[in-house]
């Protein structure tokens, strides 16, 4: 299982909110790029950059942090937030990003997901955000009545090759991964699952990793910015070579 880790972009500032607030937040690195080098030095295989700025309002804001941390380093980006148009998606790519992660479009604009997977089909990942089971979109701000089974299932026929699935509930708590959420999901679909949300502790990672091959990768955040454990720690974890 792969660690990737989390730089989230708000005021062009590395941070993390709780529960995807944006009256809760706690700024981790004045730079995202330095922060970008950070993990990449720590051994990251993925670096995965949201920005919140965008997810929030609809159009991509920090776009150039995005493209100087792909810049930075010799490790793939893996983006989200705001990206609701091709030439977005596009501007994206050209800018070394290696994956997008679309969200609010998933259930907005099932057309242009299509179109997206068809022009850019190992390039383009959906990311379902959750509250109990039930989609949320603008940023995690409105919820839908879209249950993510139901969501996931039409997604696969679009031409989806991979899911970032968020339990909202759990992101940025400390409170623990969904173990349960995620090993359902995984036992429903046939593309691969990223989990993301809730992980604190290498017990997670492990849960996770124990699920098997349905669950490819696990976002961590606050856990490693607060120092809950490193991130050799947890790629070791994530491939099982723990000393």
């Amino acid at each position: 299982m792969q660690i990737f880790p989390a730089i989230d972009i708000l005021g062009g500032k590395a941070v993390r909110l709780k529960q995807g607030r944006y009256d809760q937040v706690t700024v981790y690195n004045e730079d995202p790029v330095a922060q970008a080098r950070v993990w990449a030095e720590g051994g990251a295989e993925w670096i995965h950059v949201v920005d919140l700025d965008g997810a929030r309002d609809g159009t991509p804001a920090n776009i150039d942090s995005v493209r100087a941390i792909a810049a930075a380093v010799d490790v793939p980006v893996q983006t989200g937030g705001g990206i609701r148009s091709m030439a977005t998606l596009e501007a994206l790519i050209d800018s070394g990003v290696s994956r997008c992660v679309l969200g609010t479009t998933l259930v907005t604009e099932p057309e242009f997901v299509a179109a997206a997977c068809a022009a850019y089909p190992e390039a383009v990942v959906a990311g379902i955000d959750a509250r109990d089971g039930k989609v949320a979109i603008e940023g995690w701000r409105q919820g839908t009545e879209r249950g993510v089974f139901e969501l996931v299932h039409e997604l696969e026929l679009l031409g989806v090759r991979r899911v970032v699935y968020t339990d909202i509930s759990r992101d940025g708590m400390q409170q623990g991964a969904n173990y349960g959420a995620y090993c359902a999901l995984a036992g429903q679909i046939e593309i691969p699952i990223i989990a993301s949300g809730g992980v604190s502790t290498l017990d997670d990672l492990r849960d996770l990793a124990s699920i098997g091959p349905g669950v490819e990768g696990a976002i961590v955040g606050t856990a490693l910015y607060e120092g809950a454990f490193t991130l050799p720690e947890a790629i070791a974890v994530g491939y099982g070579v723990e000393p």
